[in-house]
């Protein structure tokens, strides 16, 4: 429909927790709702409907897809780098001696 849109995501491409932060980022624009696909339990099915009934775009489905892949790609850097910005960090903030 003009008004919502679904967008399955397969858990083995992409973490939970990168859907989940992906779909924050329109919940100023849309209701946003989740839900385990009844077909495949490793889909998530996400739901978007516009609150102001105004009509969703291609570019709105297009945009989410491509800050999914952000998401994702942000918690893989962390996991590969974490560990490197964490001791910077502890660096940075050691006291200093006189």
């Amino acid at each position: 429909e003009d008004k919502r849109f679904m967008v399955a995501v397969n858990t083995e491409l992409y973490d939970k927790e990168a859907i989940v932060a992906s779909a924050y980022k329109y919940a100023n624009r849309f209701y946003v709702y989740q839900s385990i696909s009844k077909i495949d339990p490793k889909i998530v099915d996400v739901f978007f409907e516009s609150k102001e009934n105004s009509a969703i775009t291609e570019a709105d489905v297009k945009d989410f897809c491509n800050d999914l892949i952000d998401q994702q790609i942000r918690i893989h850097t962390t996991r590969q780098f974490g560990h490197i910005r964490d001791l910077i960090v502890e660096e940075a903030f050691k006291p200093v001696k006189k």
